[in-house]
């Protein structure tokens, strides 16, 4: 079912929320470019899964480490590449199933209300904090993109909570969703010896302080005699932004200048 409105109404940012859940839309080809980076994250994902298992098999250590999985001593050495390499890089077809699911179900939403750049801010930063927590606190070999995962969820859920005073965005009822999905993997992960926590956290943190600085507000649109006519999607101003490097110094300083910080 479609409806349409005035020209001189923005719902777009209405509509960008629902837009994963209307019926509406009926095609795949529809949404590819509305959330292009997601899908282009995920194709990387995929082609690095197929390379590393034509080198002798993703579950194989030596190929994890060939292909930039989270090493400590490696990174410790100067390696900091691994950092983000690690994100894409993923242990078995279970690992990368679950992930790109993850993925396209909060990415796509994100992507839609966040802007592309904005989003790829997000994923990018939690995708370097998730295997920097992991680093700091784990000695294990690790790779994956559920920290960055993490922190595209904890985007949404800082949009959520910024706009929770909006009906159009508080009637979905997704904050306290968000919010028992992140619990529950927290349990999850703490059963699970073989799930890094400690990458997952990062990212999430990571994730709510870039979506809280970079998230868009939904605010209503008035008439000129006070009444509401619509609502309008306002981005934050562009010194925001900041958050970007002000995050990366500091997360940059503990690896470089605290030897074997990741090492012990």
């Amino acid at each position: 079912m479609c409806r349409q409105v005035s020209s001189s109404t923005d719902y777009t940012a209405f509509a960008r929320i629902r837009l994963l859940r209307s019926a509406s839309v009926t095609t795949l080809t529809s949404r590819i470019p509305a959330t292009a980076v997601v899908w282009l994250i995920a194709a990387v994902n995929l082609a690095v899964y197929v390379a590393a298992e034509a080198a002798g098999g993703s579950t194989n250590p030596r190929v994890l480490i060939n292909y930039g999985a989270k090493v400590n001593v490696l990174i410790a050495h100067g390696e900091y590449w691994r950092l983000l390499t690690s994100a894409f890089l993923h242990i078995g077809i279970t690992h990368l199933l679950f992930n790109m699911f993850a993925l396209l179900s909060f990415g796509r939403m994100v992507e839609l209300i966040f802007g592309h750049a904005r989003f790829l801010a997000v994923y990018l930063l939690s995708a370097i904090t998730g295997p920097l927590g992991s680093y700091l606190f784990s000695r294990s070999l690790s790779a994956g993109a559920s920290g960055a995962i993490f922190g595209v969820a904890g985007a949404l859920a800082m949009f959520y909570l910024w706009n929770r005073r909006v009906q159009a965005v508080a009637g979905q009822g997704q904050l306290g969703g968000l919010v028992l999905i992140l619990i529950v993997n927290g349990i999850f992960g703490f059963v699970q010896p073989s799930i890094d926590n400690f990458a997952h956290a990062g990212g999430l943190l990571a994730g709510a302080v870039v979506g809280g600085a970079l998230s868009p507000r939904i605010v209503w649109v008035f008439g000129p005699e006070g009444e509401r006519i619509g609502l309008r999607k306002e981005y934050p101003p562009p010194i925001n932004w900041l958050v970007v490097p002000f995050l990366l110094l500091p997360l940059g300083a503990v690896v470089a200048f605290i030897p074997g910080a990741g090492v012990r």
